[in-house]
């Protein structure tokens, strides 16, 4: 009542430009207002909400101090002054706005100088953006190949003839003393950058083959392979801090997310400290790894070689004993295992992240031909037990190892059933598969089912190592089966057989800005 009595129009003037004023403002702050007039509370929350605090208060304790004066002089003034207060500080506010350029933050980095040279170097490019560029959505990406720039070169052989250019990639993908000498230096600058972190780790390195001629799908199927070996209870103590939020434990990691953190930590490690280049990261499946590049101003190598890297992994030893124990046995099988390798990544069917089976079971496929094939020569037998003992027309004469490829894509092809029977080159011999049909079953795209391969593992019986093929992967596992075996019925030569395979040409994208 004393308010309307002293000036009820100056009153009601300084409350709407009160109300105009914060709502105005509200609506330019980054989060959305609960009300006209927010709690003094929810004033402080940013910088534009104490923006809004000092205006509105100020605009208040005005109203309060016209109530008070006697006079109209001095209350219109006040009112006037307030007006004219505001109109400049809004004017000026919409200036400096659009003065402004909108910079994407860049997160804070470590201080290892090649990480912050990366982020300065980031700033940098975000800097000359401009906000209509920074706006332009990205196109959308299609599944599919498109033609290189500088496609990777054919194979070319000096040798004429398919036995002679069988035994020249024989010899160039074959593992040597200089192979086992670059992954000494690998594993040895690994272990010093991981042993600041983890200095109870133990790291191992092993070679599946010469990554030296290896130049389509390296990065796809590395052929070096460096696991670290420490204890869960060792990784959850020098881990710690990668899973604690101010002094408390914000989550436990257990199995393979304790694995994939140590991952992650030994990544960052050998990219920091180490000079390793990161590529990229498989862990869909039950054997997480990462790929990493050394590039060839580390010294090692002229080129730079791709190799995994996992935590805990038995896959790679398991492979290199199957190798190391059968060429004991069968000096041909090694060469025959890298051919048929080099075979399978080449055409685009050892890549377990697209539902491809792994070299590790490829490796398998190759010897339990050799132990069960009606033509093979070979003497192996089950894993495990003594070679059998050679007949004396195998010692005599022994197949090459393209004649035996010959032979093996044609048993895969023509004579073993992928539905029915099982691969154990634990038993050593043609039996039905030991895991369950219901188990088994794949669905296609246009909803029929069929029966994935069952691999089992040696060392672990219960593993299947064909779980992880899909539908397609399974039509492109017979498809090339069946290519291989026409090309070698007709005498196709191995650069034939070995050419790049590649997904169907995708038309680039019509440019629709002209209409």
């Amino acid at each position: 009542a004393k308010l309307k009595r002293r000036n009820p129009i100056a009153i009601l003037t300084c409350a709407r430009t009160l109300q105009v004023t914060s709502m105005s403002r509200m609506a330019e702050a980054p989060k959305p207002s609960r009300a006209a007039f927010p709690l003094i509370s929810d004033l402080f929350i940013d910088k534009a909400y104490r923006q809004v605090a000092t205006l509105t208060l100020g605009i208040t304790a005005l109203v309060l101090l016209c109530s008070a004066f006697p006079r109209r002089e001095p209350e219109l003034m006040l009112i006037l002054t307030a007006a004219l207060v505001c109109g400049l500080k809004h004017a000026q506010e919409k200036f400096s706005s659009a003065q402004k350029v909108s910079v994407t933050k860049v997160p804070r980095t470590s201080r290892h100088p090649r990480l912050r040279e990366a982020s300065k170097v980031c700033r940098k490019e975000q800097s000359r953006a401009t906000p209509e560029t920074q706006a332009r959505p990205h196109p959308a990406r299609k599944e599919g190949f498109r033609q290189t720039a500088k496609p990777i070169a054919p194979l070319k052989f000096v040798a004429t003839g398919w036995e002679a250019e069988v035994d020249e990639l024989s010899r160039k993908i074959a593992r040597t003393a200089e192979v086992e000498r670059l992954v000494q230096l690998i594993v040895s600058k690994a272990r010093r950058a991981i042993q600041l972190v983890v200095p109870e780790a133990e790291i191992i390195g092993f070679a599946s083959g010469n990554p030296m001629s290896n130049k389509a799908f390296a990065m796809a199927v590395p052929e070096i392979h460096i696991v670290m070996k420490a204890s869960s209870a060792v990784l959850l103590r020098r881990l710690e801090s990668r899973y604690t939020r101010g002094g408390t434990i914000s989550y436990r990691p257990d199995g393979q997310k304790l694995q994939k953190c140590a991952i992650r930590t030994c990544t960052e490690q050998l990219v920091a400290e180490a000079g390793f280049k990161f590529r990229r990261s498989a862990f869909v499946g039950e054997d997480p790894k990462v790929c990493l590049l050394v590039p060839p101003r580390l010294g090692f190598c002229a080129e730079s070689v791709a190799i995994d890297l996992s935590v805990n992994s038995t896959t790679p030893l398991r492979s290199e004993t199957i190798m190391s124990e059968c060429s004991r046995q069968d000096p041909r099988s090694e060469s025959l295992m890298l051919l048929v390798r080099r075979w399978a990544r080449d055409r685009g069917i050892a890549h377990t992240t697209k539902g491809h089976l792994s070299t590790y079971a490829w490796n398998l496929l190759t010897v339990f031909f050799l132990q069960v094939a009606p033509t093979s020569d070979s003497s192996l037998g089950p894993i495990g037990e003594e070679p059998l003992a050679k007949r004396e027309a195998e010692c005599s004469s022994q197949k090459s190892v393209a004649a035996l490829f010959e032979e093996l894509v044609a048993f895969y092809s023509r004579d073993f059933n992928w539905q029915t029977e099982g691969i154990s080159v634990r038993l050593g011999r043609r039996a039905p598969a030991r895991v369950s049909s219901n188990s088994r079953f794949i669905a296609a795209e246009d909803g029929s089912t069929e029966l994935r391969p069952s691999i089992e593992d040696p060392f672990e019986v219960k593993v299947d190592l064909g779980s992880c093929v899909t539908s397609n992967s399974m039509s492109r596992l017979r498809e090339e089966f069946q290519r291989a075996d026409e090309l070698c019925s007709r005498g196709a030569s191995l650069k034939e057989l070995l050419e790049l395979w590649a997904p169907p040409l995708v038309s680039p994208p019509v440019n629709d800005s002209n209409h």
